[in-house]
């Protein structure tokens, strides 16, 4: 009669389990004991347990209602199918709804959502919905995590995302901000409401406070809206509005205004991507701010954004064929020194490249030509067009080991120039180029030594420019008949380099005073995975004067990395001494400790010191830093930063910068 209750359950959970469409093996079911009738009701009760595929179910007591078709497990009921681990009072299963409930629940249901709940609802693999409950994305191994939140109504997408209604964030189980409604990256379904506000300190405006919220605006789109209060001066608005058109077109624009005493700044940011394959792409990235000051309010401590000259926007398409690519750019500065109409702008710029095309099939002979036009744009003085074209031939030949191409072109410049009046300017210049390299290669049983010599030779026909004029700097051409040589050596232990030497220098027959290029030396040594070195030479060529060095060492063990870089310059136009050296110490599998420095050797003070402590707990990071940099007269300008990011929740980052003496 067992046997018999045995195999008519079994029939019951294979039709379950057939179900929900994970089956993979047979099913074990044991119990101390079973009773009932398979076409009404059956029960088995005592050490109940279900083995199938890769689950196992655990329980005191399991009954299925063939009525109503549903299955139930309760009494310490234990739930394992990899990554769900589960623990709970009772689980009810539908056959019919295919919905699983459990009660009075805790555990993980993925390696980064782990729950506790009154009432917990799997709706499919991804979709949960838990009731009166806790969540957090940290290890649920101790009663206390890292942080969670409490709310009333979970949504869940395992390993994507969470939505809460009426939930309090908490730190170590002590709530510390309550809201009524807070979530994660949503990626089943957006929707409008508020999103979590963000805090920080900014110098001269004090606390700030940004309050966003969230609009959708339909399938394809949505928006966000801030408004920032600063407590000390002044307030902020911004928009973000995001969309997709197609799976390879998307874009968004921001706009953001601070309004400060009686001035008010602005940025507008635009940047939209276009990527159908790998041979058709193209970006607009429009970016302008209302004046410098900008960045002064925004709290900016970045010294090149501060120090920029202009704004950049542009908009770029490429498109590539076999043998063809086709590049077309649009560009404008924007000055943040009040003279954009002295800017040359390209608008546009077009490029288009016919390459490598045979001639003759057996004969290694190929035909390229490389065109552009651009028209450079300006209020204030003259502006005009340029049309470059160079077709060429190149022949290429490998004789032994030795691989040695030829190529001779020939550009032709047109240019045509409106101040006053228009002026039309053409230019001829011929090109020839002679490239030879080739490797070689010795081995030993440890050792392995790869040579790469290299020579090559280029001619540009010496002609008067004096009247081509200077639109982007490229325009006038220096005539040269120049040979270059260089030689790289590679050292290899298994396949593993452990050293490379190079030498590079050139000889320009066009000049008799300083014939010679700079000398360009460079050593890197690896003897091993933990210790780099590095040395980098400049000499001059004609005089045999050192004009820079460039030497770096770093050594990266187990608990502690240490690095030094000496940089000296002796070119009059960016004369520099100085030396950096830094450290990293993993103080435990969580916290790391960093420090760098930077002494001037040429004028003996501290230049820039900077001390991190971060901290990495998988489930949030974060990292605290104090950041200083003294100028020349003396006053230094400093930063302390804290940045938290919450895994699901996002990132937020305060700072403080300020300015003060020696």
């Amino acid at each position: 009669m067992v046997k018999k209750f045995i195999t008519a359950l079994i029939l019951v959970i294979f039709q379950i389990y057939n179900a929900f469409g994970q089956l993979q093996g047979p099913i074990t079911l044991t119990a101390d004991k079973i009773k009932g009738n398979v076409q009404s009701r059956i029960k088995a009760v005592g050490n109940v347990t279900v083995h199938f595929d890769n689950a196992t179910i655990k329980g005191n007591l399991l009954s299925y209602d063939n009525k109503t078709k549903i299955i139930t497990i309760s009494g310490n009921v234990f739930i394992e199918q990899p990554p769900i681990k589960l623990w709970c009072s009772s689980l009810k299963y539908s056959i019919a709804t295919k919905k699983a409930e459990f009660y009075k629940v805790e555990g993980e249901i993925s390696p980064t959502d782990f729950i506790k709940a009154e009432k917990l609802v799997k709706v499919s693999d991804k979709l949960w919905f838990a009731y009166n409950g806790t969540y957090t994305p940290c290890c649920c191994c101790c009663e206390r995590p890292d942080w969670s939140i409490e709310a009333k109504e979970f949504k869940i997408k395992t390993g994507e995302s969470f939505k809460g209604k009426w939930v309090a964030f908490d730190i170590l189980s002590v709530p510390v901000i309550i809201s009524p409604a807070i979530s994660g990256p949503i990626v089943e379904k957006r929707t409008t409401g508020f999103l979590v506000p963000k805090f920080g300190y900014i110098k001269d405006q004090g606390i700030t406070i940004k309050q966003p919220f969230y609009i959708v605006l339909g399938r394809s789109a949505d928006l966000t809206l801030t408004y920032e209060k600063r407590f000390r001066d002044g307030n902020g608005e911004s928009a973000k509005l995001r969309y997709v058109l197609s799976p390879y077109s998307k874009g968004n624009l921001y706009y953001y205004r601070i309004d400060s005493g009686n001035e008010t700044n602005w940025q507008l940011d635009f940047k939209h991507s276009y990527f159908k394959s790998d041979y058709s792409y193209g970006n607009i990235k429009i970016n302008i701010v209302s004046s410098r000051n900008f960045f002064t309010e925004n709290g900016t401590t970045d010294v090149e954004t501060i120090t920029q000259q202009y704004t950049k926007s542009d908009i770029t398409y490429s498109h590539l064929w076999d043998h063809a690519i086709l590049n077309a750019n649009l560009v404008y500065l924007d000055s943040l020194d009040n003279s954009t109409d002295s800017i040359f702008q390209k608008l546009p710029e077009v490029n288009f490249y016919l390459m490598d095309i045979p001639i003759i099939k057996r004969l290694p002979l190929t035909f390229s030509i490389n065109s552009d036009f651009t028209y450079f744009y300006r209020k204030v003085g003259f502006r005009g067009s340029r049309f470059n074209i160079e077709p060429s031939l190149r022949y290429t030949i490998f004789t032994g080991s030795l691989k040695n191409s030829f190529k001779l072109s020939n550009l032709i410049s047109y240019y045509s120039i409106s101040e006053n009046g228009t002026e039309n300017i053409y230019r001829s210049l011929w090109k020839y180029e002679e490239k030879h390299f080739s490797n070689y290669r010795f081995s030993t049983d440890n050792l392995t030594v790869s040579i790469n010599p290299e020579i090559s030779f280029n001619y540009v026909q010496s002609k008067n420019q004096n009247d081509i004029p200077d639109f982007d700097g490229t325009d006038v051409i220096e005539r040269e008949k120049k040979i270059t040589a260089s030689l790289t050596t590679y050292f290899y232990k298994k396949e593993k380099q452990l050293a490379k030497l190079k030498i590079e220098n050139g000889y320009n027959f066009y000049l008799e005073k300083e014939p010679w290029e700079t000398w360009n030396m460079d050593v890197e040594v690896t003897p091993n995975s933990r210790l780099t070195l590095r040395e980098h030479l400049e000499l001059n060529g004609n005089t045999k004067e050192i004009s820079k060095i460039d030497s770096y060492v770093n050594f990266a063990g187990k608990k502690i990395s240490l690095w030094i870089n000496h940089y000296r310059s002796f070119v009059k136009a960016e004369k520099n001494d100085y030396i950096r050296w830094g450290t990293t110490l993993h103080i435990n599998r969580y916290l790391t400790f960093s420090y760098s420095q930077r002494y001037d050797l040429q004028y003996n003070f501290d230049r820039e010191r900077q001390y991190t402590l971060s901290i990495n707990r998988n489930c949030w990071k974060g990292n605290i830093s104090y950041h200083w940099i003294k100028s020349f007269d003396g006053t230094i300008s400093y930063q302390i930063m804290l940045r938290i990011d919450l895994l699901k929740l996002g990132g937020y980052q305060y700072k403080y910068e300020g300015i003060t003496a020696e």
